[in-house]
């Protein structure tokens, strides 16, 4: 609750204006100048109701020195005094009062303007606390490292913060005025309405876009987006929030590939290629045709680490990996299954055909040693082909065929492709 201060040498007048404020406000009371000079620096009142003729201090010069006190200056004073002339009045109004009631006073006139007075006070201690908070709220926002834009309904800048500023290559006062990338025409949100319009219409929005820095280079922004209502319930502004995150997405890519790739060829890995298989053998089921499978194997790959050492044998895998990588579709898929042993995936792709591949593959590491330390390293392969049929269960049978064909071609004498048996036809799986 407000507290008023009473300064009159008159009892009585204290009494009758403490019985008719008090449900207003607390009541303080002081009879000379000194006294609420005291009063005033240590109780800090809302509004001060100050007498004129007072002994040791009257209430022009309690009033100067209210003024005069950085502690006390901001507390509004109120002149209630028998001296009517118009100099008293100004007078007491040029010491620093905001109002001059003169005696006798009508008390309802006098609690009405008290009344509004506290009610003043009252608000501009409210604008005072909005400005402090909004003072602390600026300098948060000012040093915070994620880019905050403020605009008007017309996607017009009206403020940006040091780091909104610098991913835009520009100074603060160049924006404003601008409108932001966000809020551009081209600036779509979910279900490809613009954003500003989305937020016009009352919705929050987030989402990652990708946008030109100030380099040009693409960079990857994590946005959020919300309107600012007005007090007739309208959006009066768009304040939107986004931080950089090209750096995590890329670092999210890289896992991502690493999940599904061998570390040492790049190609697929064995979790990968054995899911990629399952996800052609369903295809295969909803849309019948041909599916062929290559398992390869480097012969006598352990003479190889034993007389180059491991790195060599690693650039041997690695280049087998590259060499058929150089021979095979954008929708073919090849993977290492462990070691030195791989397997090539070939949708929409015939026994006959395969075989083929599988051919010129074979053919071509046997005819180019591998480069290593100066000289060359002689490799072949031995390769098993392959196909589903149209009533496949699942691609571990086809592995398993396919894999029986690499022991044929190891049996033989490597160096080989064999092609397992050509499966009967029959009728698909509904």
């Amino acid at each position: 609750m407000q507290l008023i201060l009473i300064v009159d040498d008159s009892t009585e007048n204290v009494i009758l204006l403490k019985n008719l404020l008090q449900d207003l406000a607390r009541i303080a009371f002081a009879h000379d100048g000194v006294s609420a000079l005291e009063l005033a620096a240590h109780h800090r009142p809302d509004l001060i109701l100050l007498d004129v003729m007072m002994p040791r201090l009257d209430g022009y010069q309690t009033c100067v020195r209210l003024k005069a006190d950085p502690a006390t200056c901001a507390m509004p004073v109120i002149f209630i005094t028998g001296a009517d002339a118009d100099s008293d009045e100004q007078r007491g109004l040029n010491a620093g009062a905001i109002d001059y009631i003169t005696k006798p006073f009508v008390p309802a006139i006098v609690r009405a303007r008290v009344k509004n007075h506290l009610a003043l006070v009252a608000a501009n201690e409210a604008l005072r606390s909005a400005n402090d908070a909004l003072r602390k709220f600026k300098a948060a926002v000012d040093c915070s490292s994620a880019a905050v834009v403020i605009a008007n309904a017309d996607a017009r800048i009206e403020y940006v913060n040091a780091a909104y500023a610098t991913d835009s290559g520009a100074t603060p006062e160049a924006l404003i005025g601008q409108t932001p990338y966000l809020l551009a025409d081209g600036a779509k949100a979910g279900g490809g309405a613009p954003v500003r319009q989305a937020i016009l219409d009352g919705a929050s929005w987030r989402g990652e876009i990708s946008h030109a820095g100030a380099d040009g280079a693409p960079r990857w922004l994590d946005v959020s987006c919300a309107p600012v209502y007005d007090s007739c319930g309208q959006v009066s502004h768009i304040v939107a929030v986004h931080a950089d995150v090209t750096e995590r997405r890329a670092m999210e890519q890289e896992l991502r590939r690493l999940a599904v790739t061998d570390a040492l060829t790049g190609v697929a890995n064995r979790r990968h290629l054995m899911a990629t298989g399952e996800r052609e053998i369903e295809r295969h089921r909803r849309s019948p045709g041909p599916l062929a499978l290559l398992m390869l194997d480097i012969d006598h790959f352990k003479r190889v680490n034993d007389t180059h050492g491991h790195p060599a044998g690693d650039a041997v895998i690695c280049a087998l990996a590259s060499r058929c990588c150089a021979l095979v579709r954008a929708t073919d898929t090849l993977g290492r299954l462990g070691g030195e042993e791989f397997a090539l995936i070939l949708p929409m792709t015939g026994l006959d055909t395969a075989c083929e591949l599988a051919e010129r593959i074979r053919a071509g590491i046997a005819a180019e040693p591998v480069p290593w330390d100066g000289y060359g390293i002689a490799v072949t392969v031995s390769i098993g082909v392959a196909q589903t049929d149209g009533a496949a269960t699942d691609f571990a049978a086809l592995v398993g065929r396919a894999d029986a064909a690499l022991y044929a071609a190891k049996q033989a004498g490597r160096n080989q492709t064999r092609a397992a048996p050509r499966p009967e036809p029959s009728a698909a799986i509904p």
